[in-house]
């Protein structure tokens, strides 16, 4: 029997994020000379079409290419993990910590969102928490995004592509770009 509507509880009580025009509060990249686990958060940084987040070690990795070049997470739903340790919360992996409703219903595929002088495309590939997000936080952190994106609510965040690329910045706006035509 399927239990994990007890999650919606959790989900409910995080401080809601704008839908149209949020902020970008994390930079956090994963540096191949930090080894695994180690993480390195910026004040700024510069993606790119062809490798998403320079720096990181996916960037531009043949897993990362195409749809999948940078993570987003509510930083809400994050808080609610980690704790606000800006050390902790980079843990989980995820390049851009940002207040931003990134719900199905409010960013559905193809959804363009502009931050700094970028532009992002949100993909079609589900963030799912991987081996590493479940030593980190636990089963329980596990569980509650898994509800959360089980209900659309994507709780463990969004994947995106880099479509213009640019310079990024602490506290930048992230604006959804809506009816915004595709280059396909």
């Amino acid at each position: 029997m399927d239990f994990s509507f007890r999650y919606d509880i959790w989900y409910l009580s995080l401080t809601a994020s704008p839908r149209d025009v949020g902020f970008l509060r994390g930079i956090v990249i994963r540096p191949d000379d930090l080894g695994e686990g180690g993480r390195k958060i910026l004040k700024k940084a510069r993606l790119t079409s062809e490798a998403g987040l320079l720096g990181d070690r996916w960037a531009g990795h043949e897993k990362s290419l195409g749809r999948d070049q940078v993570s987003l997470i509510n930083v809400h739903v994050l808080e609610s993990l980690a704790g606000k340790d800006p050390g902790n919360k980079a843990r989980s992996g995820d390049n851009l910590q940002v207040d931003l409703d990134l719900s199905e219903a409010n960013l559905p595929p193809g959804t363009r969102i502009s931050v700094g002088s970028c532009v992002l495309e949100v993909s079609e590939q589900a963030h799912t928490p991987c081996l590493s997000f479940h030593r980190r936080f636990g089963k329980s952190s596990v569980r509650k995004v898994l509800r959360a994106n089980k209900r659309g609510l994507r709780g463990r965040g969004v994947l995106c592509m880099v479509v213009q690329a640019g310079e990024i910045a602490l506290g930048d706006e992230m604006r959804v770009l809506r009816d915004a035509p595709a280059d396909n």
